[in-house]
């Protein structure tokens, strides 16, 4: 039998944590067959201050290896470090990636900005997997880019690779809990926790829509390449906002 191979005309590099399982098989299971992903890993293993400032020293040589595959754009995709590093982190680590590259470079926080404002929504729900302080890092930094955060809840956890097995249950629970009438809109930060394979389900149940780091993160790199024709299956934003 012969195998058909697809035909690639993108290829998207992504930055993400040494710990994460679960950003690959979710870009897998959407990213339409015309782009390809490749991935490099900075080491992260504990979503805390501490944890991200020994990931912040991998960024530019990974960027540089991932360059080597000729990428057409790298996204970093871990939302959790903006939330600890600051408001400037995002401009700063976009202009340290592209410099050592000479490949534009997206960062995930800002593509669930970009997503939320594309959806015309500013009070949100937030369902984290983190532990108080990370969720109201995560509240912070929405409320600075702009938005009101009308309920928030997080599951406690700091070991990142244990974020990855939280059962689609537990998170499905998570999210009707922060869910309230007030909210336009609700957002799970956090790559690793198994969630954009529930998104389609919760917001018919809910009736608004649901951002997820990695839906965000597609979204932002399809439209950067052009490869706008809509995603079914994976919630609003990829079926109804892709086109420019």
């Amino acid at each position: 039998m012969t195998k058909r191979w697809r035909s690639v005309e993108h290829r998207a590099g992504l930055l993400i944590p040494s710990s994460n399982s679960q950003i690959e098989p979710e870009y897998y299971a959407v990213m339409p067959p015309s782009v390809s992903v490749h991935f490099a890993r900075v080491a992260l293993t504990e979503v805390s201050d501490a944890g991200f400032a020994r990931q912040d020293a991998d960024v530019v040589a990974q960027s540089r290896m991932l360059a080597t595959a000729n990428v057409d754009v790298i996204l970093f995709c871990i939302t959790a470090a903006s939330f600890f590093r600051g408001l400037d982190y995002d401009s700063e680590l976009k202009r340290r990636i592209e410099a050592a590259c000479g490949t534009s470079a997206l960062t995930a926080a800002q593509t669930v900005i970009d997503a939320l404002r594309v959806l015309d929504v500013r009070r949100i729900a937030l369902a984290t997997p983190f532990v108080p302080e990370g969720t109201g890092r995560a509240r912070r930094f929405l409320e600075a880019n702009g938005f009101d955060i009308v309920a928030a809840d997080g599951l406690g956890y700091t070991d990142n690779f244990s974020i990855a097995l939280i059962d689609l249950e537990i998170v499905r629970d998570l999210v009707r809990r922060v869910n309230t009438d007030a909210a336009e809109a609700i957002v799970i930060p956090g790559g690793n926790m198994p969630c954009l394979s529930i998104v389609e389900e919760m917001e018919a149940e809910l009736g608004k829509p649901i951002v997820t780091t990695n839906e965000a993160g597609i979204w932002a790199l399809l439209r950067h390449l052009g490869a706008v024709d809509p995603v079914n299956g994976a919630g609003r934003l990829l079926r109804e906002h892709l086109t420019i």
